[in-house]
């Protein structure tokens, strides 16, 4: 038997397959295959990879959803209403049909429990962060999966980057990671942090959490209640403070990431006091400035490669492959997708890349995840400051910064700080390639260890016997607001249409 796991109908739909074996045989979201950047439908194409006699989970609990949240979850930009008075099997669309549902935390905390590098289970401690689940937008769970701590929404850390992330423009859901890279461009602003702390923390005022209790008793829909209200009045004046206020975006992004950083190590340090060792997961732990402070509170700390909605496809099979065989770890790699199975030459690919500065490489299988970790990978000389050239390429903001990809066994002389393979944390520069360094010195590392999958290491091995430099610039093969390049024709076209050769 296979376990199926899938995420569908919010936002970064997506599909994973775990053999008998614990082996993660496929994983991917959506947008891959529709083309649709944060694809909220799995597409045809991708059920045809799903077997008639395979176990299927669906990664949170619908009716719960449905029934005590209030509204039906979003496609995209539009609302899907159900009604609720019909019967079960009616309320929901024909591709949610499954065996199986796991919570929308349990989900995200599966994801990142059963992919930890360690052995050990009884001193780790799972925490997951997000806008919202059914009706949580936090949780501290045990490594039996007993739940230690809530968070209730509205009550939301995700919600609150989220508001500050739409109130300057850009959409939320989204574009988060742009407001992170944005905020070392700003200053904290005083204001504005009052505004968010107030928007966060009035959900435990009395007065509030009677209204709660008054809403839980009358069994009425929170997202039809005066929580909502409050929810939408406490918004409000966070827009006022930056727009009619005439606070800039770079103050208003510093100001917000200081206030998440500020409240998710506080949950962390009472999640410290459970285990030892964290995985982590959930929306927000895509942010990448914090998972670096909360790093120093414990001693091992694994970050799941999706942390998003997409990787509950991969935790809610993992749960579900857990309970039935008792299996502790999966066998898995980063590149869980489509497979473009051609020959590259990583010589050729390194000599390309010293004559013209950047290339892309569209080979092997494709990641699972929001990174391209060498398989579809837009990469650069890093002895050139071509920030401006790549993000022209990507249609970019020009203050976006870029991450290095870096051999391994170098990395200490270059950077001083957590690093990981995927991407996860950032490090102080101890070099001066300004096309891999952010506005703050600091940079997003990728590890290539000597036994990566991907192609990127032979790459790399090639790069610095011709360079002496041991690493290149690194970011993903697409444009903005576009998917990842997929297939083969899709990396064709995109290196026809605009003008970079894709090995």
């Amino acid at each position: 038997m296979r376990y199926v796991g899938f995420s569908e109908h919010y936002h970064d739909a997506a599909l994973a397959i775990i053999d008998k074996d614990g082996k993660v045989v496929f994983a991917s979201q959506s947008e891959r295959y529709s083309g649709q950047k944060n694809d909220a439908l799995i597409p045809p194409e991708m059920w045809t990879f799903v077997n008639s006699d395979d176990h299927v989970t669906f990664y949170e609990d619908m009716n719960l959803r449905q029934t005590k949240m209030g509204g039906g979850r979003t496609f995209g930009d539009k609302q899907k209403a159900f009604d609720l008075d019909c019967e079960w099997d009616l309320l929901i669309n024909d591709s949610l049909i499954y065996d199986d549902f796991n919570t929308h935390h349990e989900s995200h905390c599966a994801g990142a429990f059963f992919t930890r590098p360690w052995e050990s289970q009884e001193d780790t401690v799972m925490v997951s962060v997000d806008g919202s689940g059914e009706l949580e937008s936090l949780t501290i769970h045990d490594h039996n999966f007993n739940k230690l701590k809530t968070i209730m929404w509205p009550q939301s850390l995700g919600q609150i980057y989220g508001m500050v992330t739409k109130s300057i423009g850009y959409k939320s859901l989204r574009d988060e990671y742009i407001v992170m890279g944005l905020a070392p461009y700003g200053e904290v602003d005083d204001i504005l942090y009052e505004k968010l702390s107030e928007a966060y923390h009035c959900y435990e005022t009395p007065e509030v959490i009677s209204i709660r209790e008054n809403i839980d008793a009358r069994n009425e829909p929170l997202a039809e209640s005066e929580l909502s209200d409050i929810c939408t009045e406490l918004e409000k004046g966070i827009w006022r403070r930056i727009n009619r206020e005439g606070l800039s975006q770079e103050n208003a992004a510093a100001t917000v990431q200081k206030f998440f950083e500020d409240e998710v190590l506080e949950v962390m340090r009472e999640a410290r006091q459970y285990g030892s060792k964290l995985v982590y997961s959930g929306g927000c732990a895509q942010n990448v400035t914090a998972n670096t402070k909360i790093r120093e509170l414990f001693d091992e700390m694994h970050v799941t490669i999706a942390p998003s909605d997409a990787g509950n496809a991969l935790g809610c099979a993992a749960y579900t492959w857990h309970k039935k065989t008792g299996g502790t770890h999966l066998d898995w790699s980063p590149y869980l997708g489509h497979n473009i199975d051609r020959d590259i030459n990583p010589k050729e690919v390194a000599r390309y890349l010293t004559e013209n500065k950047v290339c892309g490489v569209a080979n092997g299988r494709a990641e699972y995840g929001p990174r391209a970790l060498g398989n579809r990978s837009l990469i650069a000389d890093v002895r050139y400051d071509l920030q401006d050239t790549v993000n022209g390429i990507k249609r970019r903001h020009k203050f976006r910064p870029f991450a290095p990809a870096i051999l391994s066994e170098y990395a200490d002389e270059y950077f001083d700080g957590p690093m990981n393979e995927y991407m996860q944390f950032t490090a102080k520069a101890k070099h001066d390639y300004d096309s891999v360094t952010h506005v703050d010195g600091t940079a997003r590392v990728q590890l290539v260890k000597p036994d990566c999958k991907s192609v990127i290491r032979q790459i790399l091995e090639e790069y610095y016997e011709l360079t002496g430099v041991p690493m290149i610039l690194n970011t993903s093969l697409n444009i903005r607001n576009k998917p990842m390049v997929n297939t083969i024709e899709d990396a064709i076209e995109w290196e026809n249409k605009y003008n970079v050769r894709v090995f």
